[in-house]
C-alpha cells in the first residue's frame, strides 16, 4: 500500500513541477484560451512598438536602384540590389556586382520595367568573352528598377567557335 501511495505521490510531485516550469497558471482567473486572431493582433502591437522604439528608416537612395541577379551554371543565384548613379551602363553594372571576375562565358540580359508592373521590356546585351567587354552598341544606360541577369555559360557557343575557327580562313 504504501509503494502505490509513494509512487501516486511522486506523479503529483512531477506533474506540478511540470506544470510550473511550462509557465502554467492555474490561480489567475483572468488567464483564459486566446483565440489565434487575438494571438496576431498581439504580436503585431508588438512589432508596431518594436519598429516605434528603435527608429529605425529605410534609407532611400534619391537616383533609385537595379538588381543584378548572378546565376551560375548549377542554378544558384545571388542577387544584388545596388544604388543607380548618374551614366551608369551594363558593363559598369557588371564590374560593380563582381559578374566580371565570378564568370567567363555569360548571357546577360536587361530587364526594364514598363508602365504595367507586371510587365517588362526584355533587352539582350551581346557580351564579348575575349575581350570581357559588353558590346558597346549594347551597352545600355541603366534606369531606376532595371533588373539585370547574368546567366553563367559552361563555355564558348557553338557559333562563337565557328566564327573563331572561319576567320583565319577568310581572312576575317
Amino acid at each position: 500500500m504504501k509503494s502505490i501511495q509513494s509512487r501516486s505521490l511522486r506523479i503529483l510531485y512531477f506533474s506540478a513541477i511540470v506544470l510550473l516550469l511550462s509557465g502554467c497558471n492555474l490561480a489567475n482567473q483572468n488567464s483564459g484560451m486566446q483565440t489565434p486572431q487575438q494571438l496576431v493582433a498581439q504580436q503585431q502591437t508588438m512589432m508596431q512598438q518594436a519598429v516605434a522604439q528603435t527608429g529605425f528608416v529605410t534609407p532611400q537612395d534619391p537616383n533609385g536602384s537595379y538588381t543584378v541577379e548572378l546565376r551560375n551554371a548549377f542554378g544558384a543565384r545571388t542577387r544584388l540590389r545596388l544604388p543607380l548613379q548618374q551614366g551608369i551602363c551594363v558593363q559598369d553594372a557588371l564590374r560593380q556586382s563582381k559578374a566580371l571576375e565570378s564568370f567567363d562565358h555569360m548571357h546577360v540580359k536587361l530587364k526594364r520595367p514598363t508602365k504595367d508592373p507586371r510587365r517588362f521590356l526584355p533587352l539582350d546585351v551581346e557580351f564579348d568573352a575575349e575581350y570581357r567587354r559588353v558590346d558597346p552598341l549594347n551597352d545600355y544606360a541603366l534606369h531606376n528598377g532595371d533588373y539585370i541577369v547574368v546567366t553563367q555559360s559552361s563555355g564558348a557557343d557553338i557559333g562563337e567557335l565557328m566564327d573563331g575557327a572561319a576567320a583565319p580562313i577568310l581572312g576575317l
